[in-house]
């Protein structure tokens, strides 16, 4: 046995040795000779074919089982080199056989091994040009004339060479290759792997990489979906961009991280969808002035002059600084500024109490809503709509001045009594509804919440009669709040309810 063993080592290794060997030869490196070993461990006694061992085990498909079976069996064994050449080509994720961890890996690996087997025993003298044979993976094998020597032509367009032949093991014969031979869905395989899918493509370009922050931090399968058939259009913003985002949002947006609720995820969900078009469109495909609908379902405008440009609901318009660039699935154009919809800017309007707090000549009203402990806060930051004659600190100053000692602050606003008369106060600079001041008109009379009526004058200016001989005027208008609209004015206005109360 031990002296049947040692023959047969000695054949293979000086079969090794040959680069190439005619198949017609009849030299003693291609006769057969009598083997106990099949083919499984005729390969692992082979360092050479170690990899190939390596991949009928990782298959996890019985191959293993298969090939130490009765046979007989024709086997294209590729050399560890030629595995090591697969593992190039399929790039950076596949560093070792174990990285085909996966069942779909696993599934091809098993495909590609199976590629490499007939299910009878071919000599090297059986090959012929064009003899194709079908390996017992069901695709086809063919053998092609190169000189004197013959190749093996896959469903790739590099050819196998045939570096020893008629390797005898006890369930068939060894072919020894220098190249993995690939069938049509390893092809396929390796054509997906290496294209660049939408996110692919934004991954490696490290000034889109806020971007896949922000796809990944929205968890709402942006990924999955920017990932699949398509085709997209793609208005990719620049890191810059979203850090320009970051900044108009204010402090308690520092990093994509902060967009961390639920409504806030979906807030940037509506921003980056409004950046995606559901077809290809190429640059050269854009017209001035087109609209064009996004997966978000608001419009983005094009604009051709001195460049190209998208408009969105803001002022101020995206330029593409980078167009077409293409991926397996579409196309992406690099603009300069994070794209705003409607429904969005509407979303990140402060409320009309955060609107309020933002201004620092409104903090005496912010103080007098909380003062009047009368849930004022919570109801200017619901639903509206509202419109808010806002007072200015001044206005309140100027209020507690006319109101004597007893008021130094409106703090001395304590008793359930003062309270509900700063509650009069306060709900009659609010109206239910919202009215610009292009609504107003000379003459209105406007319902407060607190039930009287206050009177819009327009001569000279904008101004408000409330119950008093002095008039309030509009020194800013239309402050939007995503729940109203608020108009700051230059005096607190007083109901005759109040005037009433306060003995005037």
């Amino acid at each position: 046995m031990k002296k049947v063993l040692l023959q047969s080592k000695i054949l293979f290794a000086a079969l090794l040795l040959s680069l190439t060997i005619s198949c017609s030869s009849d030299d003693d490196t291609n006769m057969e000779q009598e083997t106990s070993l099949n083919i499984v461990e005729l390969a692992q006694n082979e360092s050479t074919l170690s990899n190939l061992v390596a991949a009928l085990q990782q298959a996890d498909a019985g191959l293993v089982e298969t090939l130490s079976g009765n046979g007989p069996f024709t086997v294209f064994a590729p050399s560890n080199d030629a595995f090591s050449d697969l593992l190039d080509a399929l790039g950076e994720n596949y560093n070792s056989l174990a990285d085909f961890d996966e069942e779909a890996e696993k599934n091809l690996l098993r495909d590609i091994l199976l590629y490499h087997v007939l299910s009878s025993q071919v000599m090297a003298a059986d090959l012929t040009q064009g003899n194709v044979s079908t390996a017992l993976s069901g695709s086809s094998i063919e053998v092609i004339a190169s000189g004197s020597t013959f190749v093996l032509g896959d469903a790739s367009s590099v050819n196998a060479n045939i570096t020893g032949t008629d390797i005898m093991a006890s369930n068939g014969v060894v072919h020894l290759i220098d190249k993995v031979l690939l069938p049509q869905s390893a092809i396929d395989f390796v054509t997906e792997l290496n294209s660049q899918n939408i996110p692919k493509l934004a991954m490696a370009t490290d000034d889109l990489s806020l971007l896949v922050d922000a796809l990944v931090q929205a968890d709402a399968d942006l990924v999955a979906t920017l990932s699949g058939d398509g085709p997209f259009t793609v208005f990719a913003p620049t890191n810059a961009a979203f850090a320009a985002l970051l900044d108009d949002l204010g402090d308690e947006y520092n990093s994509l991280a902060d967009f961390d609720t639920e409504d806030e995820k979906t807030l940037l969900a509506k921003i980056l969808t409004y950046h995606v078009v559901g077809s290809a469109a190429l640059s050269t495909d854009l017209s001035e002035g087109q609209e064009i609908e996004t997966v978000q379902g608001e419009n983005i405008v094009v604009s051709l002059v001195g460049g190209v440009f998208t408009d969105d609901a803001t002022d101020e318009n995206a330029q593409v600084i980078l167009a077409d660039q293409m991926a397996s699935n579409g196309v992406v154009h690099v603009v300069d500024k994070v794209l705003l919809p409607q429904e969005v800017l509407d979303a990140l309007k402060p409320n009309m109490v955060e609107l309020a707090q933002a201004v620092d000549d409104l903090s005496l009203l912010v103080e007098a809503l909380v003062q009047a402990d009368a849930d004022l806060v919570a109801t200017l930051s619901g639903d509206g709509p509202f419109t808010v004659f806002a007072p200015t600190n001044a206005a309140f100053a100027a209020l507690l001045d006319d109101l004597g000692d007893e008021y130094n602050s409106l703090g001395d606003f304590d008793t359930e009594a003062e309270k509900e008369l700063l509650t009069k106060i306060l709900t009659y600079h609010v109206v239910a509804t919202s009215a610009l001041s292009a609504d107003l008109s000379d003459g209105q009379e406007i319902e407060t919440v607190q039930g009287e009526n206050v009177i819009i004058s327009l001569h000279g200016g904008v101004f408000i009669d409330d119950a008093t001989n002095a008039n309030a005027e509009v020194i800013l208008a239309d402050q939007m709040a995503k729940n109203g609209v608020a108009h700051i004015v230059d005096k607190v206005l007083l109901p005759q309810e109040v005037l009433d109360l306060l003995g005037h």
